[in-house]
């Protein structure tokens, strides 16, 4: 029998959506949403109070991206689920998951094929 456990992070979209949709990560451990923003493929314009959110840039080999909490549960959420983090650890942890799908979809999916997330 395998034991189901809740995962810390998940990749999340809206399907329905147009091609250029957005990704999130979402912790159902921090009940927090980050949005992923490609920096290479699309440009987002943040309006204020977007700015103002938490947010950190990463790179993937030639790739930017910018992570920014969507939803922020972090602090409130700490403890209950997992141990209480600053946000710029939950977005380590987030960029960590986010950069272990993108090895993996560089090593499962075909160059002719396109993942349904990107």
């Amino acid at each position: 029998m395998k034991e189901i456990k809740m995962p810390k992070f998940l990749l999340a979209e809206e399907p329905t959506g147009p091609n250029d949709r957005e990704i999130f990560i979402y912790s159902p451990h921090y009940l927090s949403l980050v949005l992923v923003i490609p920096e290479d493929d699309i440009t987002v314009l943040l309006n204020n109070e977007m700015r103002q959110k938490p947010s950190k840039t990463f790179q993937y080999e030639d790739e930017t991206f910018e992570l920014v909490i969507f939803q922020n549960n972090v602090l409130h959420a700490g403890g209950v689920l997992s141990p209480e983090i600053s946000e710029e650890e939950f977005l380590n942890q987030a960029w960590k998951f986010w950069e272990d799908y993108l090895i993996w979809e560089d090593r499962n999916i075909d160059e002719n094929q396109s993942s349904q997330f990107n």
